[in-house]
Order: C-alpha cells, then sequence, then structure tokens
C-alpha cells in the first residue's frame, strides 16, 4: 500500500523540498536531511533539469506551498 505524503509525514517535520526548474512542481521532500521522492509525472521534463531545494515553504491544513506551485499532500503519494 502507498502512502500519501500526508501520511508519510505524520509525526515528521518537512525541513526542505526539491523543485523543478521551469516547471511548477514539487518532486521530493526531506524530512531533516533525508530526501524522499513523490509519486509525480515527469513526462515533460527533460532529462538533466536542474532542481532546487527550497527551505522556504508553506504548509496549510493539507496543502504544501511555494511560490505559486500548490501540492494537496492528502493526494500525493510517495514512490516506493
Amino acid at each position: 500500500m502507498k502512502l500519501t505524503l500526508k501520511q508519510f509525514i505524520f509525526g515528521k517535520r518537512i525541513t526542505a523540498i526539491d523543485t523543478v526548474d521551469g516547471f511548477d512542481l514539487i518532486i521530493n521532500v526531506y524530512v531533516d536531511d533525508a530526501c524522499y521522492g513523490l509519486n509525480i509525472d515527469l513526462s515533460n521534463v527533460p532529462g538533466g533539469t536542474l532542481l532546487t531545494k527550497r527551505e522556504d515553504f508553506d504548509i496549510v491544513g493539507d496543502v504544501l506551498s511555494v511560490d505559486a506551485i500548490s501540492l494537496d499532500m492528502s493526494k500525493t503519494e510517495m514512490l516506493g
């Protein structure tokens, strides 16, 4: 059974996220220093596209937001 991001982080704290440069995507979350991937469709993202590690994000309710990017943590699955 795959966990949603909301289920995965229960009792944990997200310290940073990775966004995909040029695309409105959040693809990784960091819990402390460990990086975990999200089940996000990257089929339109060219190989070698740079990522930006961000520590300036907000979580309000189930929504993780940075700049104009929003992610519903109750619907987004973890990879694995």
